[in-house]
């Protein structure tokens, strides 16, 4: 398996790796991906600006909500629809800036979303064990290293203000925007300044990975490394943010909505 770059087409390029030990004269192109062709470095860190914006403004939201007395003032922890409604703003934000700065053909390379095939749904489906599985992998080692995973789900989805933070910031939100900037645009990003999808790829799981570190620990930095190998294929094999999307969006409902109903 190579990587092949042919000449530009419009406002990007095509990477595609080809199977050089094909016996057929037009092997099939796979893991397609679309990269942006100008302005690399100020993309880059356009992206990087935009991860960080994400945790100053949640931060922040939440920081003002205590001080104005919400979830029983500045001392007080703040309670799980804050947590969850302000890490959508959070997201919204981040993702909105670089949509702002991105021009329309930078958009259509920096967030691929499309239709999924057949294919693309089923590898999505058969994923989602592994996913969990992975997950749990992440966990076992930080566990190994003294590190432990919080309760993350230790909240009552009967009160309403809860659910509605959950379902906006974990369900609605979280799956679509974090997939729109870390392996969208990043990954976008990445590729065009150093045309390697390996790199790419790491940069992409260790960046959302490492930006959990505020909610789930260096426990979660693990599990979330483990589970985001698996949207991150999905991204590369179908040049398509959509199977990831949707792989995110079950296993959010899964950990968020099901084990916490299981854990009641």
């Amino acid at each position: 398996m190579q990587y092949e770059r042919p000449s530009t087409a419009g406002p990007y390029v095509l990477l595609m790796a080809t199977d050089t030990g094909s016996h057929s004269s037009s092997a099939e192109s796979k893991w397609a991906v679309r990269v942006p062709t100008a302005g690399l470095d100020e993309r880059l860190w356009l992206v990087l600006g935009a991860s960080a914006l994400v945790v100053v403004c949640t931060s922040m939201l939440i920081a003002t909500a205590l001080a104005l007395g919400v979830s029983g003032g500045p001392a007080a922890e703040p309670a799980p629809g804050l947590i969850y409604g302000a890490s959508a703003i959070g997201l919204l934000a981040g993702v909105g800036l670089c949509w702002w700065r991105f021009d329309e053909a930078e958009r259509r390379a920096a967030f691929p979303l499309s239709r999924p095939s057949r294919t693309e749904l089923g590898w999505t489906l058969a994923f989602l064990p592994l996913g969990i599985g992975g997950f749990l992998a992440g966990e076992q080692v930080a566990a190994l290293l003294g590190f432990d995973l919080p309760a993350f789900y230790a909240y009552d989805l009967t009160d309403p203000t809860t659910a509605l933070g959950v379902v906006l910031g974990a369900l609605l939100v979280a799956p679509l925007a974090e997939e729109l900037l870390f392996r969208g645009a990043l990954v976008g990003a990445v590729l065009e300044s150093r045309r390697s999808v390996v790199l790419a790829g790491a940069v992409s799981v260790a960046l959302f990975a490492g930006y959990h570190v505020f909610a789930l620990g260096i426990a979660g930095v693990f599990a979330i490394a483990g589970w985001a190998i698996f949207p991150t294929i999905l991204r590369f094999r179908f040049d398509n943010l959509a199977g990831a999307w949707l792989l995110h969006l079950l296993n959010n409902l899964y950990a968020y909505i099901l084990i916490s109903v299981l854990a009641v």
